[in-house]
């Protein structure tokens, strides 16, 4: 078996170390819009009462940190070494404003990546136990896998944004940088930065074969086509106009149901137009999360309090 082969014929997602099973009843996952090398999905808070409450998300994404910050190899000697792993993948975190702060937003992507593609993430955060400040210093999470029967290269980016309309052109403004240029600047960065830190995850063989993949000229790099998972958390004033109208779950999940069905003919004309301002995207898969709540402000602030354990507070 060749390597290209080799690489398509393992199941991907047992190679992936955390269950994300829990974001089943976190998130609402509604039907996928596809067309060509576009997917549309639109993931939102489940109502509780007449209100979408995110406490569960951001808990559950909390429990989550040790496993996007490190690779099994670097939990396992924290564990044989009596060190907390969550501990100290807060300390990844920091103690910044987490409403400036993209983190929050990539480890949503990396679970999201993982659990609906079942591509699993090829670099962790960390590369040295000792410094925490030495971190890989790359885009928003870089996964590798079988994508749509294709062997693929995924680099994330994610955009927590007041508006649909900002997070969207920054995130293709950002993904401009990485198709301008194949083997140079952006997209050069991170495939340099993913091959020189591939997570201990992975066996050696397997590392081996992923080293290649994501190293230019290599004929198993020639097979892979790029994919960017993109997610989008952005407000909406209408959610919280239909909680303030609702008197019961069910009248709140129906006015729900028919703003978002108007919503994503909305997004669909913007991504369309989007892709007409960006032609260099073109030749790439999109694979949108796209997250629609009511302030983004406070959610990133309730999981800075899930991570720490304490308010934040502004100097």
């Amino acid at each position: 078996m060749d390597s290209v082969e080799k690489l398509k014929s393992i199941n991907w997602k047992e190679l992936i170390t955390n269950n994300h099973k829990w974001i089943e009843s976190r998130l609402v996952n509604h039907p996928c819009e596809s067309q060509a090398k576009i997917v549309s999905r639109i993931f939102t808070i489940p109502f509780s009462g007449v209100i979408q409450e995110h406490h569960h998300l951001v808990e559950s994404m909390a429990d989550a940190i040790e496993h996007y910050v490190f690779d099994k190899e670097a939990l396992a000697k924290m564990k044989a070494d009596g060190v907390t792993p969550f501990r100290k993948a807060a300390q990844f975190f920091g103690d910044t404003n987490p409403v400036k702060d993209g983190k929050y937003g990539e480890l949503l992507l990396y679970i999201l990546s993982e659990a609906i593609l079942n591509t699993p993430m090829v670099s962790h955060k960390i590369t040295n136990l000792t410094n925490l400040n030495d971190q890989v210093k790359g885009g928003d999470g870089v996964f590798f896998g079988v994508y749509r029967e294709n062997l693929s290269i995924l680099i994330g980016e994610s955009k927590i944004y007041k508006s649909f309309s900002g997070a969207l052109e920054s995130a293709f403004d950002s993904l401009d940088r990485f198709t301008k240029s194949y083997t140079s600047g952006a997209l050069g960065h991170e495939l340099f930065m993913a091959r020189t830190n591939i997570s201990s995850n992975f066996d050696f063989e397997t590392m081996e074969l992923i080293y290649k993949a994501f190293t230019p000229g290599d004929d198993i790099y020639s097979e892979c086509v790029k994919t960017h998972p993109v997610l989008l958390i952005f407000e909406d004033a209408e959610i919280k106009s239909i909680e303030e109208k609702a008197i019961n779950k069910a009248e709140a999940e129906r006015l729900f149901d028919a703003w978002l069905t108007k919503k994503k003919e909305a997004i669909k004309s913007d991504i369309d137009a989007k892709l007409i301002k960006y032609p260099n995207v073109k030749p790439c898969f999109l694979d949108f999360f796209l997250i629609p709540m009511t302030d983004v402000g406070e959610f990133k602030k309730s999981l800075y309090r899930a991570i720490h354990g304490i308010d934040y507070k502004e100097n």
